[in-house]
């Protein structure tokens, strides 16, 4: 009976023990962290990497499609151009191109066409046409890519790529008119950091 005392109070001399060794240790709610809970990790896949925006695009898969140039874009760019001349400012013009603008249906580069202008204006008194009607904005014409080459278009010119637009610009039938810039001036646009700019110019003079 004794044996038995004595084993039920190492028992329980045990288990209190183990209860008093164990409450330092034992992690409790009050104990918690304050901040706020933060949710579980979710895996993200990475987003699709988008094509390089184009003018068209084939019906198939996934594709970037440019916003369509609108006419007064392009108006812009004729206005600019014609201005620039009107004031006899070379450098106005050399920012309305493109690094690799050429002179059209000639040998040569960026200044060469530079050239090219700056010769004019030496020959003509291009301030002579301000206030004056010196094109038609109305006809312009405007041609893709893809639309030259074809019977009844223009001559696609080798400098055009895919994406460019070919304009040509009717001139106002004066004699000063056509005198300083032929019967129509031709511009080949670009589409560059968002912006249109002169990549090929000519002046093409009537039969």
């Amino acid at each position: 009976m004794a044996r038995i005392r004595t084993s039920t109070r190492l028992s329980l001399t045990l288990v209190a023990l183990a209860a008093c060794g164990g409450a330092g240790s034992l992690e409790t709610a009050t104990e918690l962290p304050k901040g706020p809970r933060r949710p579980d990790g979710v895996a993200l896949e990475p987003p699709p990497a988008m094509p390089p925006a184009t003018d068209r695009a084939n019906a198939a898969g996934v594709v970037a499609l440019r916003e369509p140039l609108a006419d007064k874009d392009v108006e812009d760019v004729v206005r600019a151009y014609v201005r620039a001349f009107e004031r006899e400012d070379i450098e106005g013009l050399r920012q309305l191109l493109s690094p690799d603008a050429v002179p059209l249906g000639r040998v040569g580069g960026r200044q060469q066409l530079v050239d090219l202008w700056q010769m004019k204006m030496k020959n003509f008194e291009y301030q002579r046409l301000a206030g004056s009607e010196v094109v038609r904005y109305s006809q312009i014409e405007r041609f893709t890519y893809e639309a030259l080459g074809v019977p009844g278009a223009p001559t696609r010119p080798p400098e055009m790529r895919p994406g460019d637009l070919y304009v040509r610009v009717p001139v106002a039938s004066s004699r000063i008119g056509t005198e300083f810039f032929g019967d129509v001036i031709v511009l080949l646009l670009r589409r560059e950091d968002g912006r249109l700019r002169i990549a090929g110019q000519q002046d093409e003079k009537g039969s």
